[in-house]
């Protein structure tokens, strides 16, 4: 997204964002929509209401609080990845500065009903899920205090959004697991001691589908 001011630039017209998933819709598609600023998420609300279509919003980065009910109503999913935010929170301070803290609102969208998914957006940011649950939980990098830390999110929030929901596998579920090393959900003082415990999260082994890929067990 390049920036000019604070406004971003749209690549697409709200008429052709609904032609597009109008078409995705008809022919069974999930839709995963890109949008960042407010206006771009509430231009992405407004073809998803007026088609039908149902899938994603990737990133979410900024949103306007009047359009989290309405997101959550649809059922649109907020594809965000944490880990964005200890690399914006400076020039949001800067270009983004009276709507910062509706930044990477997870607390809030999680109050509202929306269903949160996480991911890294790799090669942009580190393909490392435990960085981005740490941002979640402590929305600091470094050894400056949390931004905006009432949109903090707990471990488990963080954990499930990661994980499509679950915490612990069940019957039937597809054999793709991780075993790792310290337990994610462990009480702390802080959420900078959990989110230095998540960072620093160690894997012992990883199965696909039932079949070992990592760890002593793997071929």
């Amino acid at each position: 997204m390049c920036m000019r001011d604070s406004s971003g630039v749209q690549n697409e017209s709200p008429q052709r964002l609904r032609r597009l998933l109008g078409a995705a819709h008809e022919a069974g598609l999930q839709v995963a929509l890109h949008a960042i600023g407010d206006a771009a998420v509430r231009h992405a609300l407004d073809a998803y209401a007026a088609t039908g279509a149902r899938g994603s919003i990737e990133h979410a980065q900024l949103m306007r609080r009047e359009d989290l009910p309405r997101m959550a109503a649809l059922g649109i999913t907020a594809s965000v990845q944490p880990a964005h935010l200890l690399d914006d929170r400076d020039v949001t301070d800067v270009l983004w500065a009276d709507r910062a803290e509706r930044s990477f609102m997870l607390a809030s969208m999680l109050a509202a009903g929306i269903p949160l998914a996480f991911g890294s957006d790799a090669p942009v940011s580190p393909l490392d899920p435990w960085l981005e649950m740490a941002a979640a939980v402590h929305r600091s990098g470094d050894a400056r205090p949390a931004w905006h830390p009432e949109e903090a999110i707990g471990a488990q929030a963080a954990l499930r959004a990661s994980t499509g929901g679950r915490l612990v596998p069940a019957d039937g579920d597809v054999a793709d697991l991780a075993i790792v090393e310290d337990n994610p959900l462990a009480p702390a003082a802080d959420t900078a001691e959990t989110g230095a415990r998540l960072r620093g999260m160690r894997v012992w082994a990883t199965f696909l589908a039932g079949r070992p890929t990592h760890g002593p067990t793997a071929c």
